[in-house]
């Protein structure tokens, strides 16, 4: 497969079950929340470059991945994580599920629907 850029981008992952938590949780503190506009991502804590997933991908799956390296997009941003604090601010919710986890469980998901 075929990347844009050097894979050093970073970007922050967020467990489904984690999202729904938030949503819930924003959901319960509407006073507080509505008309209110908010960051929701993993956060610093689940933030990873596409490297560091190639490589946790690899061990999890005793692999290796082969890719070709493409020009940057000029549309990329290089990295993108998500400032949570709000959300922790107004109703208390932080992602429960780290990025080790999260992806463990993706990968026996689609395991056992493959």
């Amino acid at each position: 497969f075929t990347i844009s850029g050097d894979g050093k981008q970073v970007r922050d992952i967020l467990f489904a079950s984690d999202l729904t938590e938030c949503y819930f949780s924003a959901l319960a503190h509407i006073d507080r929340t509505q008309g209110q506009a908010f960051n929701i991502g993993g956060g610093m804590a689940n933030s990873l470059s596409l490297i560091e997933l190639f490589d946790i991908l690899e061990k999890e799956l005793d692999v290796k991945l082969k890719y070709r390296k493409l020009p940057w997009r000029h549309s990329d941003q290089k990295v993108f994580v998500a400032n949570i604090q709000k959300a922790q601010n107004y109703f208390a919710w932080t992602p429960k599920v780290n990025r080790l986890e999260g992806l463990r469980e993706m990968i026996n998901w689609v395991k056992s629907n493959a």
